[in-house]
């Protein structure tokens, strides 16, 4: 094992420099559920909520154990209904075993999606500019599934809570290295939200498997995506 990359320290790292810069700087004062409802599915957030107390069910020593994915369903696998077995559970709303839960995971994921919905409220109210310094992160979380260290995807819930506040017109520029599958997903279909991202090649980059050039959406969507 090696320790996670993504850790406390990156946050609190960004949170000193914004300060010390004399930013503003605010707690979430929204709640992002409805915005995370047309985000994520309802099965994927009643895992993701309730997983931990799901892991100490299995046993209650699992108290000082991370839980790690070992199967996903993947090609002729089916993914439609939920096991009743907790690690197949895990590898059904997974994409990778480098998603570690714990047992704060929800709360901190949850904290991130309202800061996102928060600041698309400032941004309604006249703001020019809002940062949110979250962490977990959340442009690799899909619709039902977490990776990445993502696990709600908060760039989406800020998109949905600014055309919630009547914004017709929402872009999502992801400059991450890595592609955010997860963002282009959610909205590939829809031509509400225009994603582009600028990231490393999938061929040789994580998350391999979405970010090519031919990738432009779908439906009302073509046009809507750039990789």
């Amino acid at each position: 094992r090696v320790p996670c990359f993504e850790s406390p320290s990156r946050a609190e790292f960004v949170l000193a420099e914004l300060a010390s810069r004399g930013h503003q700087i605010r707690s979430p004062d929204k709640d992002s559920m409805g915005a995370l409802l047309k985000v994520h599915s309802a099965a994927y957030l009643t895992f993701l909520r309730t997983a931990w107390q799901q892991w100490l069910a299995v046993d209650p020593n699992n108290v000082g154990v991370q839980p790690f994915p070992s199967v996903w369903p993947v090609r002729s696998l089916r993914h439609d209904l939920e096991p009743d077995n907790f690690t197949a559970k895990l590898g059904l709303y997974s994409m990778d075993n480098g998603t570690p839960l714990v047992a704060g995971t929800w709360e901190a994921a949850k904290a991130g999606a309202d800061a996102a919905a928060s600041a698309a409220a400032l941004l309604s109210k006249g703001e020019r500019g809002v940062f949110c310094a979250t962490r977990p992160p959340g442009h690799h979380a899909g619709a039902d599934f977490m990776g990445g260290y993502c696990f709600l995807n908060n760039a989406a819930v800020a998109a949905e809570a600014l055309l919630a506040h009547g914004c017709k017109r929402v872009a999502i520029l992801d400059v991450d290295y890595h592609h955010g599958n997860g963002t282009q997903s959610i909205f590939y279909g829809r031509s509400d939200v225009l994603v582009v991202s600028v990231h490393g090649d999938p061929r040789t980059e994580y998350p391999f498997y979405l970010g090519h050039a031919d990738e432009v959406g779908t439906g009302e969507g073509i046009g809507f995506n750039m990789n």
